[in-house]
């Protein structure tokens, strides 16, 4: 029999959920490539501005985070609140303990100087938008909780973050020149300004029409994979406006100063797990389905955020824009492909076997302890009686 021939649509059908997957990763290979061969129209399109906002930048900033706020469900943020103590140790670790790191990755003496600003400016950013909780999902894990945990700290994240990125910055070697503390308050007042204008303004006009406008959600529903890609493409143009206007000092750039950055971006992930792994697990032993969604989103940065701050970043003192872009985006792909690895492990394991296999081992382990003292308990009495018969016989 003569096998049919495939079509060009048979070929689109076999690799359209491969590269919906991966748009992001792929995106951001297309645009460096781009933005190192033909840098200008990135750079001109990247430079026009109105006043200290670059316009296409926010813009797509804009977008980002109105979408972020349409797909936003309110029943779903209901049903997070039931884990308290999580949420509560996933939000201090996200604003507070995890941005530490970046008065760590200032003193390091990586070169060029902006690729420490990048990791540490990574390190202080919320956790991630929409990766974090499709890895959750995916993960069988609380994607309620991820999508919380989203929720609370990017917003919270818009008032904390200029404050210490801005501590961050100028505890480094030289970050403090020409500076006083009416500088830094007065730079990260602008700061937060300008991310309640692109961030929390648009999310909150998202969240308002998915409220009040009858067909949002069912819109939402239908346009789901559509939504995402066009988030993932404002964000890519965002990336490759950067690169192209810093495409004369990443070039000069050898490879050795390239690869270090990627190891710091890969090893800044693994303590982030390691350290919340032992939080999760070892210390506080919340539920499973919860400890999977704190682990990761409490170990996952935000590059949208990233971004944003990079572009109202004042490049004349913190240098390229496209160079401090450079390590967000390696520890933004590192994070994936890393966290991507973890979730299909876990995938094949139900969170509520090991919970019923943990509370049976403790169980166990309450009635060993029982026994143990009963047995404690009855030795001890013995010695009292043969201490009494002694007392008796001497008598």
């Amino acid at each position: 029999d003569v096998q049919p021939r495939e079509t060009c649509g048979d070929h689109w059908k076999r690799w359209k959920p491969w590269l919906i997957k991966n748009y992001l990763v792929l995106g951001f290979v297309f645009v460096i490539v781009l933005a190192l061969s033909w840098p200008l129209p990135g750079r001109e399109l990247g430079s026009q501005k109105s006043g200290d906002f670059p316009i296409a930048q926010t813009c797509c900033i804009v977008v980002i985070f109105f979408i972020s706020g349409l797909t936003l469900k309110t029943a779903d943020i209901k049903k997070a609140l039931g884990q308290p103590a999580a949420l509560a140790y996933g939000i201090i670790a996200i604003l507070l303990v995890t941005p530490m790191m970046g008065f760590v990755m200032v003193q390091i003496p990586f070169e060029p100087v902006e690729f420490r600003y990048g990791l540490a400016l990574f390190a202080c950013v919320p956790t991630t938008l929409t990766s974090g909780v499709t890895l959750v999902t995916s993960a069988l894990g609380n994607g309620v909780m991820a999508l919380m945990l989203t929720v609370t700290t990017n917003i919270l994240g818009v008032f904390t973050v200029p404050f210490i990125l801005n501590a961050v910055l100028l505890s480094a070697p030289g970050g403090d020149s020409g500076g006083t503390d009416t500088d830094m308050a007065e730079t990260a007042g602008k700061l937060l300004l300008k991310l309640i204008i692109s961030i929390i303004i648009p999310m909150g006009v998202g969240k308002a029409t998915r409220e009040f406008v009858e067909q949002a959600p069912s819109f939402t529903t239908k346009y789901k994979t559509e939504l995402g890609l066009t988030n993932n493409s404002c964000l890519i143009a965002i990336v490759w406006m950067s690169i192209s206007n810093s495409r004369g000092k990443l070039v000069r750039e050898s490879a050795l100063n390239i690869f270090v950055i990627v190891v710091a971006g890969v090893l800044l992930h693994l303590f982030f797990l390691t350290m919340n792994w032992v939080m999760t697990t070892a210390v506080m032993k919340i539920p499973e389905a919860e400890r999977r969604a704190v682990l990761l989103m409490t170990s996952q940065k935000t590059l949208p955020v990233a971004v944003t701050i990079i572009a109202y970043l004042d490049e004349a003192r913190w240098g390229a824009k496209g160079l401090i872009a450079i390590p967000c985006i390696v520890g933004h792909v590192s994070q994936l492909f890393i966290d991507a690895y973890i979730a299909s492990i876990w995938a094949g394991q139900d969170p509520k076997e090991i919970d019923e296999r943990n509370a049976a081992k403790r169980a166990g382990v309450g009635a060993e302890e029982a026994e143990s003292k009963a047995e404690r308990g009855a030795s001890s009495e013995a010695r009292v009686g043969v201490a009494a018969a002694g007392g008796e016989v001497k008598a």
